[in-house]
């Protein structure tokens, strides 16, 4: 854990942030000058992630290693960034979790700790660090949803609906602070290159022609932070096809989400 000098740069607090889009959007705030607040598991990784960000970059980290599907997460998130002295100006909830395969097979726990990261820590985080930005007319908070949030997916139904709620809780939050100083932005991504898909059950997730870099992912926030939108979904091949989706029949649209979520279900043998 780095011991925050209090200089001039920004910090921003980043979870999943070990590695995927997380590492690509501390990698990516700490070569724009922000100082960065790193939560994961592995605190291994996070330290690693941190050398880097201060060899490449002289940004200073603080390093969480936690379990946000656990209840006290939060708060001891929020207790140690108190305790560094640390005013954040930039929050980005971008760990979650998933699960692939027929929703009754797959043990219960799992989805529970599944809403648990997804939802209920993002809730809480949101909630402790804005109240700050709002006193202080100044912020920035980057939910990451998915592109699963716009259909109902078969074999992945949880998950999905944690990323519907995201979505639907972050345009919410656009609009309350709209003019504040405060800016929101919902993250949609497609399938990424990431070991995501494969932690959750999916065969040839990476292969998916539609994938995108994390990178790619992170320059669409970027973008899409500075002209204020609600919601950005990340590359043009995911933006057409929500677009195309939108035009079908529901039961059509339903019809073909599944033939493709049994593409990549696997069954346990």
């Amino acid at each position: 854990m780095v011991t925050p000098s209090f200089n001039a740069r920004r910090w921003v607090l980043i979870t999943g942030a070990s590695a995927g889009i997380g590492e690509a959007f501390a990698r990516r705030f700490a070569r724009e000058g922000w100082n960065t607040v790193l939560v994961a598991r592995s605190r291994d990784k996070l330290e690693s992630l941190a050398r880097s960000l201060g060899q490449q970059h002289g940004a200073e980290t603080l390093v969480i290693a936690c379990d946000l599907s656990q209840h006290d997460a939060t708060d001891e998130i929020y207790r140690k960034v108190k305790e560094a002295g640390i005013r954040l100006e930039g929050l980005v909830n971008n760990a979650a979790i998933g699960a692939h395969g027929k929703f009754h097979e797959v043990v219960l726990d799992r989805y529970l700790s599944m809403i648990d990261l997804n939802v209920r820590s993002l809730v809480q985080l949101t909630h402790l660090f804005l109240h700050e930005m709002m006193d202080r007319s100044r912020g920035m908070i980057i939910n990451v949803s998915s592109t699963a949030c716009y259909q109902p997916l078969s074999y992945s139904s949880v998950y999905a609906a944690t990323k519907s709620f995201v979505t639907s809780f972050t345009e919410a939050l656009w609009l309350e602070t709209k003019g504040t100083g405060v800016r929101v932005l919902n993250l949609c991504p497609g399938v990424t290159k990431t070991d995501f898909g494969t932690a959750a059950g999916m065969r040839n997730f990476r292969q998916d022609p539609l994938a995108e870099e994390p990178e790619a992912v992170v320059e669409t926030a970027f973008r899409a932070l500075k002209h204020d939108q609600p919601t950005a979904v990340s590359g043009w091949q995911n933006r057409l096809r929500l677009f195309l989706e939108r035009l079908m029949p529901h039961r059509v649209l339903l019809a073909a989400v599944d033939v493709y979520q049994k593409t990549v279900h696997r069954e346990e043998r």
